[in-house]
């Protein structure tokens, strides 16, 4: 069930959000190592700035690249241990400003055993076919939210498996 193309917007988003991130982070680091290029002809205030700037940026970017990737973390869990994912759900913010809906974006939720969460942003349209395939893939897991699952979670995460 996990190869089915139904998935692919999933690993593609996970993908595209961890790209995104690390454009960020080089970009910061870029400014801050420009700032300090800038700073060389004699401002000390610039010069700090860009040290500051490109340090903070460094050390996330090293925390990017050193930490396993949504991705990597989800497909490994999905495949080696699904039993740790317990929750399932997806929900669909709508943007209206001035009363015009603009935009509307989803986000998918993996919640484990562990406390830990995933989370995918998705095309509100996919999220219902991502979620009949995993619901197959993943038969011990609770799919869709509620105020007493999101209780039940909070208090003890276990205690979502395998109930429906």
């Amino acid at each position: 069930h996990l190869n089915h193309p139904g998935l692919e917007p999933l690993w593609q988003s996970l993908e595209r959000e961890w790209l995104i991130q690390l454009t960020a982070l080089l970009a910061l680091v870029t400014a801050g190592l420009v700032f300090i290029a800038v700073a060389l002809s004699g401002y000390w205030v610039v010069m700090l700035l860009g040290i500051i700037i490109s340090s903070i940026g460094g050390y996330h970017l090293y925390q990017h690249l050193v930490q396993p990737r949504a991705l990597d973390r989800l497909l490994k869990t999905l495949y080696e241990t699904p039993q740790e994912v317990v929750w399932v759900y997806s929900v669909v913010n709508d943007h209206h400003p001035f009363g015009l809906q603009l935009l509307q974006r989803g986000i998918l939720y993996f919640k484990l055993i562990d406390g830990d969460e995933i989370s995918a942003n998705l095309a509100p349209q996919k999220l219902k076919l991502i979620s009949k395939v995993l619901s197959r893939a993943l038969p011990g897991t609770v799919f869709g939210y509620s105020n007493e699952r999101a209780r039940r979670y909070s208090e003890n995460p276990a205690s979502l498996k395998n109930t429906r």
